[in-house]
Order: structure tokens, then C-alpha cells, then sequence
């Protein structure tokens, strides 16, 4: 049977389950989408972009554990398997919110620093780059530690 997700497996690598967590189709949206948003960076930021954004971002966060758990159902569609899809349902959930806020983008910066939409937006404590990118590590290394204490796998 033909499915949209790569199941991960429990002889998965570290590297392979981490690529199999990640919602690339809701990554490849959010990207495309986003970029119709797309401002220059001394540029004032249109105040109907920010309500745009707001929708798209609320749209696929809602969109991405609901995609990623038919995704995992559609490869072993079983009894057992539906734990699991709801543990990878939370992780990409979470794991697109994390890279989001560590992607950056300056009408997202705009939004949780409260800017009037000019740019440039002054940094605030809401939103760091840095934050993000140290989040983002720490979620994909301790990802697999979290799947072996909920779903009881191996670690890789």
C-alpha cells in the first residue's frame, strides 16, 4: 500500500528516525505559503500580513499531528500502531512550532515583539533566533529518548 508518510521503523537509525519525524510536506506548505508574505527587510510590514500569517501558521499548526497520524496509520494500519501514531502526531507537532519560531521570520518577530510593522523590529525576549536554534537541537536529541520512554523502543 502506497502512503504519503516514511514510517519509522524501530531499527531505524538516529539520523533516519529524526528525518522520518520531521512533517517535510507541511514544511515544504509552510515555506511556499509563507512566501507570498515575503517583505524586504527595511520594509514596513503591511498590517493585513500579520492576520495572514496568524491563519497560515494557526492552519498548519492544527493541520500537521492530524496529517502525520493518518500518515503513520497508512503504513501499518493496525491496532497496535495507532500508540504510535499519536506519539509521532505530537512530535511533529511540536517539532513544526520549534522550527518555525527557530526558522525566524520577520513578521513572526513582528507579531510576538509587538512592532507596528516597521522594519526594522527591535529585538525583544519573545522571540530569539539563538532561543530557537538551542531549542531545536535539544528537542531532536532527546526526540528518540522521549519515543523510548513512551512507545518503550530501542534508543539508536
Amino acid at each position: 500500500m502506497a502512503t504519503f508518510r516514511p514510517a519509522v521503523n524501530e531499527d531505524d537509525g538516529y539520523v533516519q528516525k529524526i528525518i522520518k519525524y520531521i512533517p517535510a510536506e507541511i514544511v515544504a506548505g509552510y515555506t511556499a505559503l509563507v512566501g507570498y508574505l515575503s517583505v524586504d527587510i527595511n520594509t514596513q510590514i503591511p498590517s493585513n500580513y500579520k492576520t495572514y500569517y496568524l491563519i497560515l501558521l494557526v492552519t498548519l499548526i492544527i493541520i500537521t499531528p492530524i496529517w502525520t497520524f493518518f500518515g503513520v496509520i497508512d503504513n501499518k494500519p493496525d491496532e497496535t500502531n495507532k500508540r504510535r501514531a499519536y506519539f509521532h502526531g505530537g512530535i511533529a507537532f511540536f517539532a513544526f512550532i520549534i522550527w518555525v519560531y527557530a526558522l525566524g521570520n520577520p513578521i513572526l518577530k513582528a507579531i510576538l515583539c509587538n512592532c507596528e510593522g516597521a522594519a526594522p523590529c527591535k529585538e525583544c525576549s519573545a522571540y530569539s533566533t539563538v532561543l530557537g536554534s538551542i531549542i531545536l537541537v535539544l528537542f531532536t536529541i532527546l526526540t528518540p529518548l522521549i519515543e523510548r520512554i513512551i512507545l518503550g523502543t530501542r534508543l539508536p
